[in-house]
């Protein structure tokens, strides 16, 4: 597929962040199974996702803390994989795919606080002005979505025409799999596992697993 059009499917899907509610669709697992459908690979599509999830899982934006974009990672990761796929072996693509995807997720982050600044800008001018309200709240859309539109088209042109050189190293889908999986318990252990909710995770593993048994 065309990596403007992409990048344009990539944006509209990373509004569900924050500008037009969160209803889901923009977490990785949900765009790897999208963008995997529309490359005719849904359940790589959906398995890069899981693993990004697994990887962001611990990054919280809690208070004035703006962790690292874990959507928009999931959005790169998977796009860039298939894009590179079409011209590189399966190996060079998956590493190269989860640099750039960890990549995207930094620079997501801090596109974040730029556009958070700037919507500052628009709440306190519409407190000035109040006739401004559907103004600023379609200046509040159009830069949630040229934040993500300016990224993935930069990322995604780069992977539509890049060839990796065989000096780079590859990956394969079982050691993804490791590391997804071995950051996503370290995320989780980190989340659910406290002093004062691990008695109900204890019994919460007892009956989850006496309902397997029994």
């Amino acid at each position: 597929m065309n990596a403007v059009l992409l990048s344009l499917l990539g944006a509209v899907i990373l509004l569900d962040k924050y500008a037009l509610g969160e209803f889901g669709i923009s977490q990785p697992v949900v765009t790897g199974m999208i963008i995997g459908a529309l490359f005719g690979d849904m359940w790589f599509g959906i398995f890069l996702g899981a693993m990004v999830q697994l990887i962001f899982l611990g990054g919280l934006p809690i208070g004035r803390d703006i962790p690292p974009d874990g959507q928009a990672a999931g959005i790169v990761t998977v796009t860039a994989y298939f894009l590179l796929r079409e011209s590189n072996s399966l190996g060079h693509s998956l590493f190269v795919a989860s640099v750039l995807g960890l990549l995207g997720g930094i620079v997501g982050g801090f596109f974040d606080i730029v556009a958070r600044r700037f919507n500052e800008r628009l709440y306190h001018h519409f407190i000035q002005h109040e006739e401004c309200l559907y103004i600023c709240h379609g200046a509040g859309l159009l830069t949630a979505f040229g934040r993500g539109l300016l990224l993935f088209l930069l990322i995604f042109i780069f992977a539509d025409l890049f060839v990796v050189p065989d000096v780079v190293p590859q990956i394969t889908k079982e050691t993804l799999t490791i590391i997804g999986m071995s950051l996503g318990l370290a995320n989780g252990l980190y989340l659910f596992v406290k002093v004062k909710t691990a008695v109900f995770l204890l019994i919460g593993g007892i009956c989850g697993l006496a309902m397997v048994v029994f």
